[in-house]
């Protein structure tokens, strides 16, 4: 096989018969589907050796402290911290609002305080502008100029959403699974359950298989 200039993969053969396939003319159609397989197969390979989805430290440095060219030193982010991801929710939330495309404190603290499970009383404006001031450190909100107004960036938009996202539908189900499973639960027929449930069960159980095979016993 060989590429050529990047544009086109090329099978090459010298014994047919590798393949399971005879040398008469008349099975060159079984062979083309042959080798279309492995071609098929080959690029499958290739893009995941090509697989861009790499961490290159990315997610540490978002985790790590940011200091500012003043020297002020702001904590990073985290994946699970209730204040910052009530913030997330409504700056995502906020963002749909077609009415515009920047926001103040005040116009999301309620949602945030919401968010949050507190009142705008217990959740002060001090403490979002405080978990404002770490997303911002990393550049995913903006302030614009001469206002005290800010802008989610696009960038800032995807990480929310991904951190929501991690936290809501991995994290949270696959601890509470593992720490305080519903018995009940298991009493049902797999047939039973929905397509959701049974997938984190699958995961659930590769989990244990991936600690024991590492050597983790359980105590």
């Amino acid at each position: 096989m060989r590429d050529k200039a990047n544009l086109r993969t090329e099978p090459a053969t010298n014994n047919v018969t590798d393949y399971g396939v005879g040398k008469a003319i008349g099975n060159l159609p079984v062979l083309r589907d042959k080798l279309s397989a492995i071609i098929d197969r080959y690029h499958d390979v290739q893009q995941d050796i090509l697989e861009s989805f790499v961490d290159r430290g990315q997610l540490l440095k978002l985790t790590q402290p940011t200091v500012l060219p003043n020297g002020k030193r702001v904590p990073g982010l985290k994946l699970d911290h209730p204040r910052q991801l009530a913030l997330m929710q409504a700056l995502v939330r906020f963002s749909h609002l077609a009415a515009q495309d920047s926001f103040s404190t005040a116009e999301v603290h309620a949602d945030t305080a919401t968010a949050l499970g507190r009142t705008t009383a217990a959740y002060t404006p001090a403490s979002l502008r405080y978990d404002l001031s770490k997303l911002r450190a990393k550049g995913l909100v903006q302030r614009l100029n001469k206002s005290r107004r800010y802008r989610l960036t696009s960038e800032g938009y995807r990480i929310c959403v991904v951190y929501l996202k991690l936290f809501e539908k991995i994290y949270a189900p696959l601890a509470s699974a593992i720490l305080h499973p519903f018995k009940p639960d298991s009493q049902l027929q797999s047939a039973r359950t929905s397509l959701l449930d049974r997938l984190y069960r699958t995961v659930v159980s590769a989990l244990d298989l991936l600690v024991d095979a590492v050597g983790i016993k359980v105590a």
